[in-house]
């Protein structure tokens, strides 16, 4: 037995029974079904599915759909080791209070992993109490962990691992390097029931969250990717990737994937390989991803489109070039009409993204921005204000230049309230454009979009109404307090965005909004 830095409780230290080595339960965390959709959690089925294939006894207990009973599927599993998925702060209030009940019930170490927790993990110790958090993807830092427990190994020879030591002295393991995703097993959906997750997009009614590859080699100083994912792109093994949509597809009669992908397989070859795959299938469904200008040619666009590709979101982010050189995007936005008029051309329907309030932009770098997201022929132009996120290099910059207003969070309440208004509201205003144009911009493109008549098969509202209709279904399942809840902010945004998009004309002409 190895001497411990972090001692393991010795009634989590499980022999191997009936073929398996460790009861290991993951568990979903919920969220308020108004604040965001619950969607497939991708991450813990890829955890589940590489320990149950190295033996051990996965159980995965869904809260985000579900509702599961923590304290009785606890005590009727005994788990050894229980895991939980924190993809953002909002889910990361539920984890805190499912980490509560655990501790009060057994014994076994909690946990977390996900993106939040990896972003800021000494407030998450600290705040959320689990007993350990793993940084960064959680494949083999999870099986390492419980390895560890299995054995009562060192935790501080395990990389990606963060925890407070026994003087309450925060610790952190060296960073792991991101692992080879073909070397994982195929995903095992037996662990969820992918209906539940089914809402509406575009050209579907039954669509589903899958990815093909993670990560982006971009080096955008908006975005916390770098940090989580390393800087790398990754691609799964097709042929897993396939395995999916057959079962997702033929199986539960899912009728779109989104590829949730950073980037979308943007290695070529191994791209066209899954695009075949497809292809030959001969399954009934559509699908879309986010892509990177610069990445498809024409050709690229129509095999896409050949293969059931039916709508991209591109990342423009700024119709200024000296702006994309500031923020380090290193895109050509001479690009972005002819990629457009390619996805056009080709039946798919886009996406253009951009962001507004970068630090210290001007109201004319805004202008541009403007003038390209209006001139492009995307049918759903999108315009968020930028909200300074942790683990961005715009956070770590602010913090140096000791920005009054950017202070880190001392708690996941305080977070989640960021989170929760992140794109809608200029939280902390870096730039130079005064505040209430950023509302007024942002507010304006959200209802062009809501108005548009390009959004499902030229059927005005068409997928406003898909989604709206999807929401006010699953608030309505969540029982009268989620229904009033829920009602109540999504009228408030409708107000809202009325508001700002027309009772302001002298701010909309000064960005030809009028």
């Amino acid at each position: 037995m190895y001497d411990t830095n972090v001692p393991v409780p010795t009634s989590a230290r499980g022999e191997k029974e009936g073929g398996f080595t460790v009861r290991v339960m993951l568990i979903n965390p919920g969220m308020p079904v108004y604040l965001r959709m619950p969607s497939v959690p991708l991450g813990l089925i890829s955890i589940a599915s590489y320990l149950r294939a190295h033996g051990d006894d996965v159980r995965l207990l869904e809260r985000s759909v579900q509702h599961g009973d923590v304290r009785r599927e606890v005590e009727r599993f005994k788990p050894q080791v229980v895991g939980i998925s924190c993809l953002s702060s909002l889910s990361s209030l539920d984890a805190k209070k499912i980490t509560k009940t655990i501790h009060e019930i057994c014994d076994a170490p909690v946990i977390w992993g996900g993106q939040a927790p990896s972003s800021l993990p000494e407030m998450y110790l600290r705040d959320g109490k689990p007993d350990y958090l793993s940084l960064g993807e959680g494949e083999i830092t999870i099986y390492e962990f419980v390895r560890a427990v299995e054995s009562g190994g060192d935790m501080s020879q395990i990389p990606g691992l963060a925890y407070l030591d026994k003087d309450g002295n925060f610790v952190r393991t060296p960073d792991r390097p991101v692992a080879d995703l073909t070397a994982f097993p195929e995903m095992d959906w037996s662990f969820v029931e992918p209906q539940n997750y089914f809402s509406s997009f575009f050209h579907c009614t039954k669509m589903l969250y899958l990815h093909a590859s993670k990560g982006c080699p971009g080096s955008c100083i908006f975005c916390s990717n770098k940090q989580f994912h390393q800087g790398r792109n990754r691609c799964r093994d097709p042929k897993h990737v396939m395995h999916d949509i057959e079962y997702l597809v033929g199986k539960c009669g899912a009728n779109g994937i989104y590829f949730s992908d950073e980037q979308f397989v943007p290695n070529r070859r191994i791209r066209e390989e899954l695009l075949s795959m497809i292809r030959e299938s001969g399954l009934d469904f559509v699908w879309g991803c986010q892509m990177r200008l610069g990445v498809l040619n024409e050709e690229d666009i129509r095999l896409m489109a050949e293969a059931g590709c039916r709508w991209i979101l591109f990342g423009i982010e700024s119709g200024s070039q000296e702006m994309i050189r500031k923020i380090k995007k290193g895109t050509d936005l001479r690009l972005a009409l002819p990629t457009i008029e390619w996805c056009e051309k080709a039946g798919i329907t886009v996406q253009a993204s951009f962001i507004i309030g970068y630090p210290d932009e001007t109201p004319e770098e805004m202008r541009r921005t403007v003038d390209m997201a209006l001139s492009l022929p995307a049918s759903l132009p999108v315009v968020n204000i930028l909200t300074p996120l942790p683990n961005s290099e715009i956070w770590f910059h602010e913090f140096e230049r000791a920005h009054p207003r950017i202070r880190e969070p001392k708690t996941i309440k305080e977070m989640s309230r960021i989170e929760e208004v992140a794109s809608d509201t200029a939280r902390v205003n870096l730039s130079k454009i005064p505040r209430k144009d950023l509302y007024v911009v942002h507010h304006y493109f959200q209802w062009k979009d809501f108005i548009g008549k390009d959004s499902v098969k030229d059927d005005s509202f068409g997928i406003v109404k898909k989604m709206a209709r999807d929401t006010f279904n699953r608030i309505f399942k969540h029982g009268l307090r989620g229904f009033l809840f829920g009602t109540y902010r999504s009228v408030r945004q409708f107000v809202t965005v009325w508001f700002f998009a027309h009772c302001f004309p002298k701010t909309l002409k000064k960005y030809g909004l009028k």
